[in-house]
């Protein structure tokens, strides 16, 4: 928020506020109801009004800083005036340290604008570690750090996600597997430091870095560090894709995957911390091994999403978009350069990959909108970018 409207607000004597508490007897604890329904009827100038005289109402509680938040939070945002949420925190910080300090929201907040403002000097890092410090959330961290991830700020992203594992680690109540994605992630993001900090880092540098993790630490590390820097190139498991058994199929798909990365980073030029995105989410979207003993006659078939699956992923998955946005964003992304992939393996013939791609440029057409629960907008419009160049044909 600008100082001349701070400024303005400050010299318009009887705020609204005030004149809310002095219609409202008998008034319960926080913000009076009136407060509210003004805040609702308010166009967005007097929203940002009524948000700086809340901290100095002595009812403005935790649950109060959160609704009012919001509420201004949505409203900016539709008028493109996000940035302006900003000089409300501070002047709530300054205000209400108290209620400020007890609420995680005010963290997420922090930290998505240092994202989406980070052109302009803010501590992405610092808010980031603060967050995961303050409330060890994983999931909460992970989705944050992800988004760092997916602008390259890979050091940033390691920072916060070191901070909150000791809390992680501990969390009785977390859901196993968002502890192995937790781990995973993390691991992978201390890969891309190290390989940044030293390209030829070896798998036993690599192994002290992630000490902390003892056992959690995947037992695919070291291929990873071989196929995701092209030391090595993924080699054809004896015999066929076709013939391998179903545990040894996965291990493949997921080096494939793995060896995709490099081709991101050289070919579509992403930066590394994006690229480790695409796992294990396209690795999860690539066929199991139904059919196998003969019904199987492509390797295509194996390695190409199914359609119909991809299009229920699409569009299907509301919940996982508000937790995972850019995980989904680059694995969309990464769909078309995957078939390119395996077409300059051998692995799927130019008809094949032709037809493919254009099913699934059609079925990615929800994904777009539903990415705007990210509060990434930057985002949404790479996706629609991204599809609005249509599909290639030939």
């Amino acid at each position: 928020m600008s100082e001349q409207r701070q400024d303005r607000v400050s010299r318009e004597g009887p705020g609204q506020l005030e004149q809310a508490v002095e219609e409202s007897e008998g008034a319960d604890p926080g913000l009076p109801l009136l407060f509210y329904e003004r805040l609702a009827s308010a166009s967005v100038d007097e929203k940002l009004t009524l948000a700086l005289e809340a901290a100095s109402h002595p009812g403005f509680d935790e649950e109060d800083l959160f609704e009012v938040g919001s509420r201004l939070e949505q409203a900016l945002e539709e008028a493109g005036r996000y940035a302006e949420l900003e000089g409300v925190l501070d002047a709530w910080k300054e205000r209400a340290p108290r209620v400020y300090g007890a609420e995680p929201a005010v963290r997420t907040w922090r930290v998505e604008l240092a994202l989406r403002l980070s052109g302009r000097g803010r501590d992405v890092g610092g808010a980031l570690t603060t967050l995961a410090r303050d409330t060890g959330d994983a999931e909460l961290v992970l989705r944050l750090a992800e988004w760092c991830l997916y602008r390259g700020r890979i050091k940033e992203a390691w920072a916060g996600l070191l901070e909150a594992w000791p809390r992680v680690r501990e969390d009785e109540t977390l859901a196993e597997w968002t502890r192995v994605d937790y781990v995973s992630r993390t691991v992978l993001t201390s890969m891309d430091v190290a390989l940044r900090e030293a390209p030829d880092v070896s798998g036993a540098r690599l192994g002290e870095r992630l000490s902390a993790f003892a056992r959690a630490v995947p037992h695919w590390v070291e291929q990873a560090l071989a196929l995701r820097t092209g030391r090595e190139p993924w080699k054809e498991p004896p015999g066929s894709l076709l013939q391998v058994a179903p545990a040894a199929l996965f291990d493949e798909q997921r080096a494939l995957v793995m060896a995709l990365e490099p081709e991101l980073r050289l070919r579509q030029g992403w930066p590394w911390g994006r690229t480790q995105l695409i796992y294990p989410e396209l690795y999860h979207l690539l066929p199991g091994p139904r059919g196998q003993g003969g019904g199987l006659k492509r390797p295509r078939e194996l390695l190409l999403p199914d359609l119909e699956d991809l299009s229920h992923w699409a569009g299907s998955f509301p919940e996982d978009r508000g937790l995972h946005p850019h995980v989904h964003a680059a694995t969309a992304l990464a769909l078309r350069p995957w078939g390119e992939f395996l077409h300059r393996l051998g692995l799927v013939e130019d008809e094949e990959l032709s037809v493919w791609w254009e099913g699934a440029w059609q079925a990615l057409g929800p994904l777009p909108e539903q990415l705007a629960v990210g509060n990434d907008p930057a985002l949404v419009e790479e996706l629609h970018r991204y599809l609005r160049g249509g599909w290639p044909h030939g």
